[in-house]
């Protein structure tokens, strides 16, 4: 009798970590575009480092001045955008959720003496 109950406490405990490992959703991501709020379209080659809790991933724009993060656990981050010629911009509280696409838009403008 004491193993009957033990393989149904097993067979319950063990279908509950196989439910739980399957309803896990995968990691969302972030899909940018940073742009030249003076002469227009996007901005090439510039930095972009995402931070979260004291963790940072870095990337940079491609020519159109997209940029994107995937894999992100879900949560709260923030952006932080350079390039020589240009102010810093940065885009905060920006949510993620598992599965998901966060898209963000962020403008740069020309510094002065700048290209």
């Amino acid at each position: 009798m004491k193993r009957l109950y033990l393989l149904i406490f097993i067979l319950a405990f063990g279908g509950s970590l196989i439910a739980g490992c399957g309803g896990k959703k995968a990691g969302g991501t972030i899909v940018g575009k940073v742009n030249d709020t003076f002469h227009g379209g996007g901005v090439d080659g510039a930095k972009v480092s995402l931070t979260s809790n004291g963790s940072e991933l870095v990337t940079t724009t491609d020519k159109s001045g997209n940029f994107t993060f995937s894999g992100l656990p879900p949560g709260t981050y923030g952006i932080e955008v350079t390039k020589k010629g240009f102010f810093d911009a940065e885009a905060r509280r920006i949510e993620v959720e598992g599965g998901k696409k966060t898209k963000v838009e962020i403008g740069m403008m020309v510094a002065f003496g700048g290209t």
